[in-house]
């Protein structure tokens, strides 16, 4: 798979069977991570990895909404939730960065979390994005500092669903067919490209 396939092909997973990953193959994700790229070279970024069978059903408890629909009703059913999770923190507010410190945090983060699950795409792991958490009670749950901000958690497992793209100007609303399949409607190129100056739509 080439970085173009992994990019064009990479869907958020939100059903993953029942399987444990292994430790080795977070840390490369994390490894990945680490080196992507950082606002003036900050590298605010640290990774903490959640595998314990103890502490997953806690972690996924603190997410509160999944699949884009509050819990219970967006939630998967028993054995389906994620099997690992990679959390994404950052080290506050850094000097050196002006007042634009905790966007330039962000940004590296999100960067972050793309390598990961790009990485994880390549070792057959399914993983989704979540900033929908409750962080407060995340933090206790892993006693992260206060001198820390949580700012992305990566659910991770072996996949079990097959999400569909669905080419498309009309909604961006996503569905699950009467399969139980997923259909994420995404924007024509032609829609959303632009060259050298703004081209407004036609229509």
């Amino acid at each position: 798979m080439n970085v173009y396939e992994a990019a064009t092909s990479r869907r958020s997973i939100r059903k993953f069977k029942d399987a444990p990953l292994p430790y080795e193959a977070l840390e490369k994700c994390v490894n990945a991570g680490r080196l992507a790229p950082s606002g003036l070279n900050r590298q605010p970024c640290e990774f903490l990895v959640v595998d314990d069978e103890q502490l997953l059903p806690e972690v996924f408890g603190s997410i509160s909404s999944w699949a884009g629909q509050p819990k219970p009703k967006g939630t998967p059913l028993t054995g389906s939730e994620p099997k690992a999770y990679i959390v994404i923190l950052t080290r506050g507010r850094q000097t050196g960065a002006g007042d634009n410190s905790g966007a330039l945090d962000f940004f590296d983060a999100a960067m972050a979390g793309e390598n990961i699950m790009l990485v994880a795409l390549e070792e057959g792991i399914g993983s989704c994005p979540l900033r929908a958490f409750r962080e407060n009670e995340l933090r206790q749950l892993l006693k992260v500092p206060d001198t820390y901000d949580i700012a992305l958690v990566v659910a991770m497992g072996y996949p079990d669903e097959r999400p569909v793209v669905e080419t498309t100007s009309d909604t961006t609303r996503r569905w699950v067919d009467d399969r139980g399949v997923r259909h994420i409607p995404k924007r024509k190129l032609e829609d959303i490209l632009h060259r050298n100056t703004f081209q407004p739509q036609q229509g």
